[in-house]
């Protein structure tokens, strides 16, 4: 059952200053510390993660923090999916770190539940795991990137199953870029280009002109992605094909329909997945392997 965040948060008393990035401060109390964890131990899919997230949160990785306006039109471009307003939350790859962003005045942002709470933490987490520790990220979820990441490319480039070792390579080169900048990521895609050509093309029903220009607008769309989100956004209605199969993939590969997010981020940032899987199955073994490896 939903409980509202209102039931769960103390007002912004003894406030503390957790960090300031880019000049905006985010602060974080006691009270709101331990109403956090409150939610996970009482909530279903929260239950079963609960110890591991207090050690986060004692250890500094995960913070609850207040939620401002100012905040939340800063973190505004960070958020991909998730249209509730009264929580927020991301994954700081700088410096490694995960900021759950609660709106204090409910009445005026309008209700929430602890349930849309934990999912936004465990989604967050999937991030910090990819970008810390690369191997037991992917030895955790490699069955399930290798299940999604078959389905999108397959719809992509029109091709029959790909064999997991090709997909295994992409991975491997994309998995790096949990934890880049944006920069490093941009340097890197005419590498990415001739590893998707070599690994996708003898799986491609497409005569060599359409791959091609499909493979160009993969990258394209990517380079957008990772260099200019706004300019993407006025560009994204010519990369549909692309932005509608990432999506699809969800149902074809685990037969649930993503509802949580915009699919864009899978493109390069197979974390994303994970991210999306915990909130479609947040009780699954794997969520489970992963808080334990984070903790």
């Amino acid at each position: 059952m939903d409980n509202q965040l209102q039931e769960l948060f103390s007002l912004p008393v003894g406030l503390e200053l957790v960090t300031t990035i880019s000049g905006m401060k985010l602060y974080s109390s006691e009270n709101l510390k331990k109403a956090f964890l409150l939610a996970f131990e009482k909530e279903g899919r929260g239950k079963p993660v609960a110890n591991d997230v207090k050690k986060l949160v004692d250890n500094g990785v995960v913070t609850p923090v207040y939620l401002s306006k100012g905040l939340l039109k800063f973190i505004s471009h960070r958020i991909f999916g998730g249209a509730n307003k009264t929580v927020q939350g991301f994954y700081h790859m700088e410096i490694q770190k995960i900021y759950i962003l609660i709106d204090n005045n409910i009445n005026i942002f309008g209700t929430g539940s602890s349930d849309f709470l934990i999912s936004t933490t465990m989604h967050e987490c999937m991030h910090l795991l990819a970008g810390t520790k690369n191997s037991a990220f992917l030895s955790i979820f490699m069955p399930i990137l290798l299940d999604y990441y078959n389905e999108a490319l397959k719809l992509i480039f029109n091709t029959d199953d790909i064999k997991p070792a090709a997909i295994k390579k992409i991975l491997n080169f994309t998995v790096k870029f949990e934890a880049a900048k944006k920069k490093e990521i941009n340097s890197a895609l005419t590498n990415y280009y001739k590893l998707l050509e070599t690994n996708i093309k003898p799986f491609s029903k497409m005569d060599e002109h359409l791959f091609r220009k499909m493979l160009t607008d993969y990258i394209v769309c990517l380079k957008l992605l990772v260099t200019d989100f706004n300019v993407f956004v006025r560009q994204a209605r010519n990369y549909i094909p692309i932005l509608s199969a990432l999506n699809k993939a969800y149902y074809e590969a685990f037969g649930k329909r993503n509802t949580y997010t915009t699919a864009i981020q899978e493109l390069i940032w197979p974390s994303e997945v994970a991210c999306v899987y915990s909130e479609i199955f947040p009780n699954a073994s794997v969520i489970k392997k992963a808080f334990k490896a984070l903790a």
